[in-house]
Formats: C-alpha cells, sequence, structure tokens
C-alpha cells in the first residue's frame, strides 16, 4: 500500500490505513482507523506514526483532535502521533502507560468521561481478559464497531509469514480470536458478557487491526470465533 494512503470505509466519515508490522516472526497489516466526528474533528483509532504525507490527509480531512489506544497493546504510534498532533487528547488504558514509558494518557477509557466528551461514541469494555484491556468503540452515527484484537483473520492479501502462521494456528480466511490470547482468558463469564454487548449493538460492519473490514456475517464470526474458546454467546 501506497505510503499514508487512506481507504475509504464510510464515506466523508471512517477511512482506514493499513501498514506492515513485525510481531513475533511474522509480518502483520496493522490498522489505523480514522473517525470524523460530528464537531469535524478526528479520532485517530490505534494512531500510526505519522509520515508527512499521512499528515497531510489527515489535516485536509479536519483538525485531529483525540489519538485512541484501545488495549495495552496498539500504543506504539501514539507518541509520535501525539508530537505530531499536541492539541490532541490521548484515550487509553492506563494498563498501556507501563508498557510504553513514551505514552501519555489525558483521559482513561474506562472513565465514563470519555463518553460525555465524543458521545456518538459508546465504550464496550471487553471484561475477562486483562491480557488485553480492551475496549471496542461503538460509533453510532454509521453503526460500525471499531476494534483492535477482538478478532482477526488473515488472508490472501497478507505477508507470506502471516499466511503460513494463519493456516498452522487456524485464522487463515476464518475470524479467530488470536492465539497468543487463547489460554489468557481467566474469566470466560465476563468476557461472554462484554461479546453479547457488541453482538447486540445494531452494527453494520465491524473493524479490527489484522483483518479485512468484516461486513457480511460479523456477528456470526465474532460469535463463533469466541465460542471456540469455550465463551458462550
Amino acid at each position: 500500500m501506497p505510503d499514508g494512503a487512506l481507504t475509504a470505509v464510510v464515506d466523508d466519515t471512517i477511512w482506514t490505513l493499513d501498514r506492515p508490522v513485525w510481531f513475533s516472526g511474522v509480518r502483520m497489516r496493522a490498522r489505523t482507523t480514522v473517525v470524523r466526528l460530528e464537531d469535524g474533528s478526528l479520532l485517530l483509532h490505534t494512531p500510526a506514526p505519522p509520515t508527512d504525507a499521512l499528515a497531510e490527509q489527515l489535516r485536509a480531512l479536519g483538525p485531529v483532535r483525540w489519538l485512541l489506544v484501545p488495549n495495552c497493546w496498539h500504543h506504539l504510534g501514539t507518541p509520535a502521533a501525539a508530537a505530531r498532533f499536541p492539541e490532541a487528547r490521548v484515550v487509553g488504558p492506563a494498563s498501556a502507560l507501563d508498557r510504553n514509558k513514551a505514552l501519555r494518557i489525558d483521559v482513561d477509557i474506562h472513565d465514563a468521561r470519555f463518553g460525555e466528551l465524543v458521545p456518538e461514541l459508546e465504550a464496550l469494555p471487553l471484561r475477562g481478559v486483562p491480557f488485553w484491556d480492551e475496549t471496542v468503540l461503538y460509533h453510532r452515527p454509521t453503526q460500525t464497531l471499531l476494534g483492535a484484537d477482538i478478532v482477526l483473520c488473515a488472508c490472501a492479501k497478507d505477508h507470506w509469514t502471516l499466511r503460513y502462521a494463519a493456516r498452522l494456528t487456524g485464522f487463515y480466511e476464518r475470524v479467530r480470536v488470536p492465539p497468543d490470547a487463547r489460554k489468557k482468558i481467566p474469566d470466560r463469564t465476563a468476557a461472554a458478557r462484554s461479546i453479547r454487548a457488541m453482538l447486540e449493538r445494531p452494527a453494520q460492519r465491524l473493524i479490527v487491526g489484522h483483518a479485512e473490514v468484516i461486513e457480511e456475517g460479523w456477528r456470526d464470526g465474532l460469535a463463533r470465533a469466541w465460542r471456540l474458546e469455550g465463551v458462550e454467546v
């Protein structure tokens, strides 16, 4: 994908940017999602380290006001994005601070104040999986769920290293819970309540960090993936 190329998902409201990252010996696509809020400002979900080209595209869309860290792993690009967009407020879980000393959090994602500041977004925390401490967002105007690691799915577009790993661990062309978290769900009852809350939202699509945008059949895919890990939803 060309450097800094944004792809429209919902016209004039949601765009995505995929970039390659190496993780545990495989090259994955990591996604930043850009949401234009009703006041015209932008929220960057899982910010990428902004190149000049990306910063120019973003400023053409609107002022960047929010940088969102969705869990305690998707934080690496946020310090650079915060330096590029100093007027933006950083939202995320306090648990991410232990993993990145360069990170700052202005609003804790578990604080009800975030919903008051950005009322078009509903925060849906994934309970029972402290390994991630993830919060999924429901964007009401576009009926879109925004996640990070709750599921993943590799396909022919991915690097051969990821395709190989995905075939071995069951997520090639199949929506699954990531392999590194499958044994790290200490409270399946709490996780089930959280996933059910997501399934109940009238969403048209699910956008996550490491898969194509999931539209048709997203509910079945999400529910099936978690049932395979013993989470009864």
